[in-house]
């Protein structure tokens, strides 16, 4: 990855209050520090806000509705806030973990999320500015983008540094088909590695883990949308209607299904791993010895990317959520019969 790409990036994460600094300056530390206190201070202001004042009433919608999405925006911003104190405090691990990935070269991988990132943030603008248009709101549509632009960037921050795991992950498979004979090397740098995994599973995993649920939650909006269009006929049924649907939840299944592909692409490569151990035939009984011991070790040691002990991220737990999705929307369906009734 090109220097100006990593700068850029950081910068990104930064203004999102994801990270504290990667800088190795003490200065870059401390800009990066009253950053995210400015930015938990602004959100615990929100936060207050909304829990001792009354939900505000907006006449072109009930108050029910009303109060179910403007709980899901403060989901997001409690999320957000939580991130920003975590990455405060967890700042030295951090960038720690960073100095044990060293950035990989650019790949189109990269530059696909870094397009899709684009397109989320021109199209957080659009909306806000089309929302100030028609209803005059501003100041609090434009927090909500920016927690809700900062709370997905965190797939892509998880994303790039699966990314740079998968890119050591590959060095070692060559150095394996090479034919290296330096297997306790090898078996050391492979150690390295599922180290560096469970602590970036450590790292975000519980955040991870509420991005999931808040994906559940923007399912809850896109269904009570469809609810007042089709029977309350609170909203015409428009294209601006139905983007700004789509907008809540299709992002974030795209960004899920990126992390889940990344991290299914990590943990496929080490089970190959094991297989091309297997096959190598040993010219000695004590390389073979050596090569079973390597074999053993990434049995017992398997790399995989834990979200708080309760799954595994990988294609299966993909296809897990979106069978639950379902599920929920055939009982939102069928409830929604029953009140028309």
């Amino acid at each position: 990855m090109s220097l100006w790409l990593e700068h850029f990036l950081t910068g990104y994460f930064q203004l999102c209050g994801l990270v504290c600094g990667w800088s190795g300056s003490r200065l870059g530390r401390l800009l990066g520090s009253t950053i995210l206190v400015i930015i938990l201070i602004e959100l615990a202001g929100e936060i207050e806000t909304y829990f001792t004042e009354e939900t505000p009433e907006i006449k072109s919608i009930p108050s029910y509705f009303a109060k179910v999405i403007l709980g899901v925006n403060m989901a997001y911003k409690m999320i957000h806030a939580w991130i920003a104190f975590w990455a405060l405090f967890e700042c030295r691990r951090l960038r720690h973990l960073m100095d044990e990935l060293p950035p990989v070269k650019a790949t189109p991988f990269i530059y696909r999320h870094l397009i899709l990132e684009i397109t989320l943030f021109a199209c957080n603008a659009f909306l806000v500015v089309s929302e100030y248009n028609i209803r005059g709101i501003y100041l609090e549509n434009l927090r909500y983008a920016y927690s809700l632009q900062a709370v997905r960037a965190r797939y892509l921050q998880m994303t790039l540094l699966v990314d740079r795991l998968d890119g050591q992950l590959e060095q070692l498979h060559h150095r394996v088909i090479s034919g290296s004979s330096d297997y306790k090397t090898l078996r050391l740098d492979y150690a390295h590695l599922a180290k560096v995994t469970r602590s970036l599973s450590h790292l975000f995993g519980l955040s991870l883990l509420l991005l999931n649920v808040l994906c559940l939650g923007d399912w809850i909006i896109v269904c009570n949308v469809y609810f007042m269009v089709a029977y309350l006929q609170v909203f015409p049924a428009t294209i601006f209607i139905f983007g700004q649907t789509m907008f809540v939840v299709f992002p974030t299944l795209v960004k899920i299904w990126s992390i889940c592909a990344a991290s299914h692409r990590y943990v496929s490569k080490s089970k190959r791993l094991q297989q091309q151990l297997n096959d190598l035939p040993g010219q000695t009984p004590l390389e073979r010895s050596q090569i079973e011991g390597f074999a053993l070790q990434i049995m017992q040691d398997p790399i995989q990317i834990d979200i708080c002990g309760i799954y595994h991220l990988n294609l299966q737990t993909l296809a897990g959520m979106f069978f639950f999705i379902l599920e929920a929307l055939v009982i939102f369906l069928q409830f929604v019969s029953l009140v028309r009734t």
